[in-house]
């Protein structure tokens, strides 16, 4: 995991760097004319842990959106989003806090699609066991509806893959994980 993790990292840096001649604009929040966009959207659906034990179950979360200030390519956008979501079936509850960057493209006035990677840290909590935290990596794939004046509609695929940790005396798990949802949200 942590191979993979600095290879995203390296591949990041590298693309970053040569994208700059391209016309990409790095720290994009400090120059001129940069508005940040920003949207507060609560979010719903379902999350599908690979883990033994654990069945798919609802989450709730917020996510906080914006224009990423880091990077911004010359056509379409880079959306930075942070959300924390929970995830709360039988003994065992899952908090994620997750920064997924996507790449957004407009294909009609109002609707944008968009995709990227992810970096998350997720704790648990389960009754009479170990409550290991994790690391993790996603993949995500993204729709929204932005013709709806300050308010917007959308929804999300992303597969994460986490850490592997002790879950107990002698049992070693990942929690990699999929899920959807949808999100109703404000711009401002």
């Amino acid at each position: 995991m942590k191979k993979t993790i600095a290879t995203v990292l390296t591949g990041s840096i590298l693309i970053s760097a040569s994208a700059l001649a391209d016309g990409w604009n790095f720290l994009a929040g400090s120059k001129p004319g940069y508005q940040a966009d920003a949207a507060v959207s609560l979010l719903f659906g379902r999350q599908s842990p690979s883990t033994t034990g654990l069945d798919d179950g609802n989450i709730a979360g917020i996510e906080l959106s914006l224009n990423c200030p880091l990077l911004q390519p010359p056509s379409n956008r880079i959306r930075q989003q942070i959300s924390y979501t929970r995830y709360d079936e039988g003994s065992t509850q899952i908090d994620s806090f997750e920064i997924n960057p996507h790449y957004v493209v407009e294909v009609s006035p109002g609707l944008e699609l968009g995709g990227g990677p992810g970096f998350g840290y997720i704790t648990t909590s389960t009754t009479g066991g170990a409550d290991p935290s994790f690391l993790a990596i996603n993949l995500g794939l993204s729709a929204h509806y932005t013709g709806l004046g300050p308010v917007f509609l959308g929804a999300e695929y992303r597969y994460q893959f986490t850490t592997e940790e002790d879950f107990g005396a002698t049992v070693k798990d990942n929690l990699n994980n999929g899920r959807f949802d949808i999100k109703v949200g404000y711009s401002f």
